[in-house]
């Protein structure tokens, strides 16, 4: 994928109960995935204390409940299914974090519409809902200038594609560039999975661009 030395690959490891959740059998996952691990390993160096979370695509809320917990001040929650936000909001509650998290459906995200802008977003999304105009579009336009973009869910060669749709709002932090195998056990899960995260840019002229992709 052209990332220059040789990418991080993290070890499997047992999912653990870390995460708290009523209905560990539900489809929205519960932090055991390849590349939920992988936003995960990546928050915990992340979150410094204080920040605005958005998790685009929250599924059970675990990225967001784990933001949360590692010191995040707030985390927005949104996905696009409505019983994906009800599993989040019980989830975010069983964590005891509910009173700093704000759940969206993805209709009520506009851009710029955050309040204040997040400084860390996360979106662990397939590859052909990430590259899309209007979500590309979505997650910078809610991203303060200097705050930090991690997408996951896709697999190494995906990696350019992603590059290609984001590279004119972020510089690509490459050193945080990690894959993932699902190991032993984790057959569900096959292959190798991905993380890429980049570092937000503004400029007049993208400023115009995403307002373009708004309405594309």
């Amino acid at each position: 994928v052209g990332q220059g030395d040789p990418s991080p690959v993290l070890p499997h490891t047992p999912c653990e109960e870390t995460f708290a959740s009523p209905s560990p059998s539900a489809r929205w996952g519960t932090g055991c995935h390849p590349t939920t691990r992988l936003c995960l390993e990546w928050l915990s160096d992340a979150i410094q204390g204080g920040e605005h979370v958005l998790d685009f695509g929250c599924g059970s809320g675990v990225l967001a409940a784990g933001a949360l917990a590692l010191g995040a001040s707030k985390a927005t929650a949104v996905d696009v299914d409505a019983e994906a936000l009800v599993v989040a909001a019980a989830n975010l509650e069983l964590n005891g974090v509910e009173q700093r998290a704000e759940l969206l459906h993805v209709r009520e995200v506009v851009p710029g519409g955050l309040v204040p802008l997040a400084d860390v977003v996360v979106a662990n999304i397939l590859v052909g809902q990430l590259v899309r105009p209007s979500m590309v579009c979505s997650l910078c336009a809610n991203l303060a200038p200097g705050g930090l973009l991690c997408l996951s869910g896709v697999r190494p060669h995906e990696i350019g594609s992603l590059k290609e749709a984001y590279g004119t709002w972020v510089e690509w932090e490459d050193w945080m560039y990690a894959e993932a195998d699902p190991g032993v056990g984790g057959e569900a899960y096959w292959g190798t999975w991905a993380r890429l995260v980049g570092r937000r840019v503004a400029t007049p002229e993208q400023t115009a661009m995403l307002s373009e992709h708004a309405v594309s």
